[in-house]
């Protein structure tokens, strides 16, 4: 995979121009102060200290990608999740400047008119949804073939996220987390709905809570979207209520957080199927681990419904029993001897909920800005949903994440620069080369004690 190629100043600020992004008018007060440098990083260095663009913009304008920075009413600032549902970005309202989270639904998922029609309905749902621990959906809308929500922006981590980085979480402020779903859960069920992919990467932590108190806020995303992955899934599989479906992305959820009824049968799911969902977080959140690790799909689904599941304490001694009884009884394999409602199990974690500040503390930017966007070369674009041929920032919101268990946020993963990556790959040969001239030494020393020279 060879480098693109360095852009110049002119050409940098022709794409700014072309985005849409800036004016003529706020590029010209801004021109005067702009490096005497001909290279365009130097450029957009330059505008992202002076807030006129983010770095997710500039990274994408530096490899010549112009459109898709604008969707509606919407000026997309940055890329903030993916996975097969699509891609998040965070954006901003262009008239009121509110900050919001667009959800681009991946075009597969919409290709049918029962899929779209199954979309409005969702949504409409969901829109009834007005709940603290709830993220609120503001619009959904569809503008040249690419649908999308528009819902409220949480500044802080998914719980998958939180975990990865910080470890299992104080007993007590899982248990306040638990309480805190418990209680938007209960609002759903009032209303007759079911989330159907209850799991960490779904429920956001915000830094503040109500009223701006220094107590971390839980909020569930993704309401009613599940059965978007296979629309038709109620129609193919009725005949069938004991299958487990394991064929690729028609099971609806998450295996390590599935109940083992909504694995047989799409119809017996309802909100004790969600508790079980929890429940799986909650052993998540205690002990770092999902339920059953490794194995394919069907092993974890085969596992989930037969296996008894291990005991929060043998991973977590310091769990109270109660807890620990609590996780037991939310992943009890029959519905009917888990808790009935979502306020059954609000009041019985109240006693050990403990509320907190967020602890969390997201990695630093990189020193050096645009490297990682400047690693893929423009050849690798998906232009193939643009039909303009241009390059868009929005490009392969097509692409789906069917890995079974949740990995490591992107932000966690190391990213090694070039001049690391040469030292790494001298570094074998040489440790390989120091023990060989250990061993001849070795050798001859041997031969000298036995075979004295004379």
């Amino acid at each position: 995979m060879t480098a693109p190629q360095q852009i110049d100043k002119r050409s940098f600020l022709a794409n700014v121009r072309q985005s849409g992004l800036l004016t003529d008018e706020e590029l010209g007060r801004v021109e005067k102060s702009l490096p005497p440098s001909n290279r365009g990083r130097s450029v957009a260095r330059v505008l992202v200290e002076k807030g006129l663009l983010t770095k997710f913009q500039a990274e994408r304008l530096l490899i010549g990608r112009t459109a898709g920075f604008l969707l509606g009413q919407y000026r997309i600032l940055d890329q903030i999740g993916r996975g097969g549902m699509g891609r998040v970005f965070k954006a901003e309202h262009r008239t009121m400047g509110r900050i919001v989270a667009l959800k681009v639904l991946a075009s597969d998922l919409m290709r049918t008119g029962r899929a779209r029609e199954m979309f409005l309905r969702e949504v409409r749902a969901a829109a009834q949804l007005v709940h603290p621990n709830i993220v609120t959906a503001y619009d959904a809308n569809e503008i040249d073939g690419r649908y999308y929500l528009v819902l409220e922006y949480v500044d802080g981590p998914n719980l998958e996220q939180l975990v990865r980085q910080q470890g299992p979480l104080p007993v007590g402020q899982a248990c306040d987390y638990m309480r805190q779903i418990a209680h938007g859960l209960q609002c759903a069920h009032l209303l007759g709905m079911v989330h159907r992919d209850v799991k960490p990467a779904n429920i956001l932590v915000q830094r503040r809570g109500l009223n701006g108190a220094a107590v971390g806020l839980v909020k569930i995303s993704d309401f009613g979207l599940a059965r978007l992955h296979n629309p038709n899934a109620a129609d193919e599989f009725s005949g069938h209520p004991g299958t487990i479906l394991t064929k690729d992305n028609t099971v609806m959820g998450t295996p390590d957080y599935l109940s083992p009824e909504q694995a047989r049968n799409l119809h017996k799911t309802d909100i004790r199927s969600d508790l079980y969902g929890v429940g799986c977080t909650f052993y998540f959140l205690l002990t770092g681990r999902v339920l059953f690790p490794g194995g394919s799909t069907l092993d974890k689904l085969i596992r989930h419904g037969t296996e008894r599941p291990p005991s929060v304490r043998d991973a977590r001694p310091e769990t109270p029993p109660e807890v620990a009884a609590v996780v037991g009884k939310l992943l009890a394999k029959h519905p009917e001897e888990r808790y009935q409602t979502p306020a059954e199990l609000a009041a019985a974690l109240e006693p050990f909920a403990v509320s907190g500040p967020t602890p969390w503390a997201p990695l630093p930017p990189p020193a050096e800005p645009f490297v990682d966007g400047l690693a893929t070369p423009v050849a690798d674009a998906d232009v193939s949903l643009l039909g303009s041929g241009e390059l868009s920032a929005l490009e392969n919101t097509l692409s789906q994440d069917a890995s079974a268990t949740p990995r490591a946020p992107a932000s966690s993963r190391v990213r090694l620069r070039p001049r690391a990556l040469a030292r790494r790959k001298w570094r074998l040969p040489l440790l390989i080369l120091l023990c060989g001239c250990a061993l001849v030494g070795a050798l001859l020393l041997l031969a000298r004690l036995h075979f004295p020279w004379h």
